[in-house]
């Protein structure tokens, strides 16, 4: 009798842990543009403090830098770090355009991602995976087909995102309240900042379950920037306290959903965002992400 409780107990846990692994979320991390010492002088100290909470964390990441957005050879070296401590690095262009400008043609926009990669070629850890500045992929079909089409037949991977966030918003404010010593307002956007995250990645998750019928292995847009490099730490902790188990982001880009590619015009945004469009989805808005959509946010913890 007691044998039989016993192998009925290992049999209760072996499902509990069962239903734990089939229920967990994965997601990794990933961070675009970079920093020009030359236009910011906390430039280095952002950049430095970033990379070793991901260290502290022990969390391996990708970088896609923007050679307008780093600047001159400084900007370059602070990406060279982040290959330095085993990141991949990836290709944001040299010019960060739009793809869905009208004024935008497919040639030039391809002549930016080949500067990018010949400038980026001897960084360590850097491979040919290309991430679309604003993930925004084509305003018409010829220019959205022209563009992955270069990608592929030069053995470039696509570095989508499943989980879009507007941390760059949220970075304004960061930047203004620091500005004006305010470190009450600092200490709620630093909640608000959270709380926005992760709604957004649960969006997205549940988008992917109505959508793919599974939670991928998600990847989440960052940027290298100041609030990311006051509060990472703290969000990570945060995502892990609610169930969210960080992968590397290598690991989370063989998932089959980022080997697709939108079929929409225009075209873009979150893979899934961007799946759950052509499959018919009208409760869709658009842009996916914007600053607009952030004041309820705010006013939830009485920021402005």
């Amino acid at each position: 009798m007691i044998h039989l409780k016993t192998q009925k107990f290992f049999i209760s846990l072996t499902a509990i842990f069962c239903s734990f692994s089939i229920n967990a979320k994965s997601i990794a991390l990933s961070f675009d543009d970079g920093l020009n010492p030359a236009l910011n002088a906390q430039a280095e100290h952002i950049n430095s403090k970033i990379l070793q909470q991901l260290k502290d964390q022990n969390i391996q990441t990708i970088v896609f830098p923007s050679l307008i957005k780093i600047g001159d050879a400084q900007g370059k070296q602070l990406i060279r770090s982040w290959g330095i401590n085993g990141h991949t690095i990836g290709n944001h262009s040299a010019f960060h355009q739009n793809l869905n400008n009208p004024n935008v043609t497919a040639g030039s926009y391809i002549q930016s991602i080949q500067m990018a990669d010949t400038a980026f070629s001897d960084l360590p850890h850097y491979q040919r995976i290309y991430r679309f500045p604003f993930l925004k992929e084509g305003n018409t079909a010829e220019k959205r087909n022209a563009v992955k089409s270069w990608l592929h037949e030069n053995s470039y991977q696509l570095g989508a995102v499943s989980i879009d966030a507007s941390d760059w918003f949220y970075n304004r404010k960061y930047l203004d309240y620091l500005k004006h010593g305010d470190t009450a307002k600092l200490e709620r956007l630093k909640q608000a900042y959270i709380t926005h995250l992760l709604d957004r990645a649960n969006y997205y998750d549940q988008l992917a379950m109505l959508t793919l019928k599974r939670s991928p292995q998600h990847v989440l847009l960052l940027h290298v920037n100041a609030i990311n490099a006051a509060f990472l730490t703290d969000a990570v902790r945060s995502f892990q306290q609610h169930g969210w188990d960080f992968i590397s982001a290598k690991q989370a880009l063989q998932d089959p959903l980022y080997q697709q590619t939108s079929q929409n015009l225009p075209a873009g945004e979150s893979i899934i965002w961007s799946i759950a469009k052509t499959q018919g989805n009208t409760s869709l808005r658009y842009p996916a992400e914007d600053a607009p959509y952030e004041t309820d946010n705010l006013e939830r913890f009485n920021l402005d």
